[in-house]
């Protein structure tokens, strides 16, 4: 199973960026190049565009741990699995703002690049979509 983990500083403290986190219905608010988002109970369905539709089932959401994690079920990329957990944590020693960490496991690894290639965007996303709001 490929393990991708990306973590980054944000400008927004980390209340401001949990609370942006948490707003798992408006995914597209953050990562500004997704498209139209809908979430019907514990399930979110996000349009990617040129890569059409995915549902993931919100799996956690904990306002203690700042900890939230989500697993896709439908995609155009066929997972055999895939788990993913965005955690917003305190700044390094020094800084201000705060952290992002986002894990991903998925099977198949041959998937790996691609996807982790899509999470770069998305973090620069993030980061972007996170200073504005400070």
């Amino acid at each position: 199973m490929a393990s991708i983990i990306r973590e980054f500083a944000v400008d927004a403290d980390e209340e401001t960026a949990w609370a942006a986190l948490v707003d798992v219905g408006a995914v597209n608010k953050l990562i500004t190049f997704l498209g139209p988002v809908t979430l019907d109970g514990d399930v979110r369905t996000v349009d990617m565009g040129e890569y059409g539709t995915i549902e993931e089932l919100i799996v956690s959401v904990d306002d203690e741990p700042r900890r939230m994690s989500y697993s896709v079920r439908k995609s155009p990329w066929n997972f055999v699995h895939h788990h993913s957990v965005m955690e917003i944590l305190p700044p390094e020693e020094g800084a201000v703002g705060s952290r992002v960490r986002w894990l991903v496991d998925l099977k198949p690894d041959s998937l790996a690049e691609e996807i982790a290639t899509g999470m770069d965007g998305a973090v620069e996303s993030m980061k972007q979509s996170l200073a504005a709001v400070t």
